[in-house]
């Protein structure tokens, strides 16, 4: 399950709370000069400071999370988890320790505990949009598209400009059926990125299975002025091309995509041209 780490992420969190909780100066001195050692990405530095913080306030919930933070950065997941687990026990109610300790238990290969911990962020933040976008992954990852196509509708409300879950939700939609819907994400997609090699094969798949074939040829002959290497384009360019009746244009892609080294490319041949 692919999961996204990012530094800033966590400081901007850092920077919302620390001024809340702590009345120990000294405490709160350290956690700001961790914060300002953080932006400078002197981790190992940072990571003192918020060690003298919580060793000044044992009850300072968010020095414990950038120590998670910064362990986790560093590849030590063992204090990352401990830290990630000491910040919820202080602030049950803190969605985002959730999510970074389900990152943790992901990466040391424990998916039910991270899945189980990434719903309890959900609980806790329904727009969590990183944490969302988790559970995208872990019901397309795992084929569950009918659950994807829900949740990526939240997930795109939160964040229209995320192209990712256009192509997403279109590939759930395609799977459940829904070509109209597909294209339509597809086309939302490209939009966005008119060089999505992806997103026009997906689209033209799509359009062939409506049986409009002289577009989906057409989606697939931009894939190759994009990119003359990408052997699947050429595969189905030439199903496609065998829809309408055009045969030896087919089995010209099909022989091209034979000389890319696609390994159908021999089957499609044998049951398109005969040979």
């Amino acid at each position: 399950m692919f999961r996204f780490f990012n530094a800033l992420y966590f400081i901007f969190f850092a920077i919302a709370f620390f001024s809340c909780n702590s009345d120990h100066t000294g405490a709160k001195d350290h956690f700001n000069k961790g914060i300002d050692l953080l932006f400078k990405e002197d981790n190992t530095a940072a990571k003192k400071e918020f060690e003298a913080a919580v060793t000044a306030d044992t009850s300072y919930w968010q020095a414990y999370f950038e120590l998670g933070s910064v362990s986790l950065m560093q590849g030590d997941l063992q204090n990352a988890m401990f830290y990630y687990k000491r910040t919820i026990s202080i602030n049950p109610k803190f969605a985002t320790a959730y999510y970074s300790l389900s990152n943790v238990e992901n990466l040391m290969g424990d998916e039910r505990a991270s899945a189980k911990e990434n719903n309890r962020a959900l609980s806790l933040k329904k727009d969590l949009f990183l944490a969302l976008l988790s559970k995208c992954r872990e019901e397309y990852s795992s084929s569950n598209y009918k659950a994807a196509i829900p949740d990526l509708d939240t997930l795109i409300s939160l964040r229209n400009d995320y192209f990712i879950a256009y192509g997403l939700r279109g590939t759930s939609k395609f799977k459940n059926g829904d070509f109209e819907g597909a294209i339509a994400d597809f086309n939302t997609e490209l939009k966005m990125d008119a060089k999505n090699l992806t997103a026009l094969m997906n689209r033209g798949v799509a359009l062939g299975e409506l049986k409009n074939y002289r577009a989906a040829i057409d989606d697939m002959n931009e894939v190759i002025n994009l990119d003359p290497k990408v052997s699947q384009a050429y595969l189905f360019k030439g199903v496609f091309l065998s829809k309408i009746n055009i045969k030896d244009s087919a089995c010209i892609n099909f022989n091209i995509a034979k000389k890319l080294n696609n390994p159908q490319a021999d089957s499609y041949i044998k049951s398109y041209c005969g040979k």
